[in-house]
């Protein structure tokens, strides 16, 4: 018995042992994430109270002109909150490692600034290559700096990539632990999150020859690399790799440039878009996972389709998904634009399927007595009634049923624009037919 006991409290003490090593581990983590954070900072102030502070006070070449507010985008920005805020706030952390997830969630929409510079980032780097054996060069001796000016511009990229990382570790170690990680989880989830959109909207920044107002196309909902082939009437074109761009109101198809044809930079160059307006999508094209089509009927009744060959069977029905919601969502809204007492009228007898019924104020008799009322149908739960109408927001998405073979078109298969203009934070519609 007494072997048993002593087991069992060795067995304890092992188990705090291994919780209180994980809490010290995750310390260690949160220590180097402040480290880092003043290295960056550092790296940062090179560029703000280096570069620009000369180029401002001294001025820059005639045929540069220009070109350095391209070259730097919203940098200043960036260290600014850095050097002023964030690096305070991550080092009041040590003696609160709680507060590390909410501050990371708290600033999600501050974190948007990374992504408004990786956007930039590509024509920084062409002005920057332009003038990084002359003039930045001699701007790098003149200020004693040992890295070059391209390999600085690159550190708020690497940074916001580098946060996931860090926070996964310290999550790891803290559920190691055994404490609460409910907010960590959201915080690796939001810096999982912010990441992508600077890598979505950095190949957009790559994107050439596409004449059009790109950031005038909505959210980028999707992008990967696809075998494509294209058939317009009788002709059938070969398979060609495309990168292929899906916008809320555009689908950009470009041709991956390479490296070895003379590009100092990888980039895509404009092929062809579809108008959301006039889109379609088929799944599973010739019984085959992978294979999807994109189809577009233009203003001259022509149509021409696309078949995609995807790399796996998932990303191919996450685009199907995805254009399927897209092409709904439109539905919905050109009806409640066209038929705006039908769509009110449909949606008031939709939501009040299932309504519950709140029991209203109690009203009292003369002699003070409650007025008795009919009691909520067995089932139902009491909720705020709300008026159905235009107020309910139309551009709400809904997943599409799944099916073996899905088909979706635009409202009634013409080609169709829509503008969505937001003001005091109300949507107005105009609707335009194309001629």
């Amino acid at each position: 018995m007494m072997d048993d006991a002593s087991s069992q409290s060795s067995t304890v003490l092992d188990a705090e042992e291994e919780k209180k090593s994980a809490l010290e581990k995750s310390i260690y983590v949160l220590k180097e994430l402040i480290e880092t954070e003043k290295l960056y900072v550092n790296d940062l102030g090179l560029i703000v109270e280096g570069y620009i502070a000369t180029m401002n006070e001294k001025g820059v070449p005639d045929d540069m002109k220009g070109k350095d507010k391209i070259v730097f985008g919203n940098i200043h920005q960036i260290f600014d909150w850095h050097k002023d805020y964030f690096l305070g706030e991550l080092e009041k952390c040590v003696a609160e490692p709680e507060r590390l997830a909410q501050l990371f969630i708290k600033h999600e929409r501050r974190l948007h600034m990374y992504v408004v510079y990786c956007q930039n980032k590509p024509k920084s780097e062409h002005i920057v290559s332009e003038y990084i054996e002359t003039y930045f060069e001699e701007l790098r001796q003149q200020l004693g700096h040992r890295l070059q000016l391209n390999d600085l511009l690159i550190k708020p990229v690497q940074r916001i990539m580098k946060y996931q990382l860090l926070l996964k570790d310290f999550l790891k170690y803290y559920t190691k632990a055994g404490m609460d990680t409910t907010e960590l989880e959201k915080a690796v989830e939001v810096m999982c999150f912010v990441p992508k959109r600077c890598n979505d909207m950095m190949n957009v920044g790559r994107l050439q020859g596409f004449e059009g107002k790109i950031t005038a196309q909505g959210k980028l909902l999707q992008q990967d690399t696809f075998m494509v082939t294209e058939q317009d009437n009788s002709f059938l074109s070969r398979a060609k790799e495309r990168r292929v761009f899906l916008f809320e109101q555009l689908v950009i198809f470009s041709e991956p440039i390479d490296r070895k044809k003379g590009f100092s930079l990888p980039g895509y160059i404009f092929k062809n878009s579809i108008k959301v307006s006039c889109l379609g999508v088929e799944s599973c094209v010739d019984g085959d996972p992978c294979r999807f089509a994109l189809t577009s009927r233009g203003a001259d009744g022509n149509a021409v389709r696309f078949t995609l060959q995807a790399a796996s069977a998932e990303i191919s029905r996450a685009w199907v998904s995805d254009v399927g919601q897209i092409l709904e969502t439109q539905r919905n809204f050109l009806n409640a634009l066209q038929s705006p007492i039908e769509y009110q009228r449909r949606e008031s007898k939709s939501n009040s399927l299932g309504r519950a019924i709140r029991a209203p104020p109690t009203r009292q008799h003369r002699d003070g007595t409650p007025v008795r009322r009919k009691a909520p149908q067995a089932g139902l739960e009491p909720q705020t009634h709300r008026r159905a109408g235009l107020r309910s927001n139309p551009l709400r998405h809904r997943t599409p049923r799944e099916a073996p073979h899905m088909k979706f078109m635009a409202l009634n298969e013409q080609p169709l624009s829509y503008e969505i203009i937001w003001g005091n934070r109300r949507a107005l519609g105009a609707l335009t037919r194309v001629p």
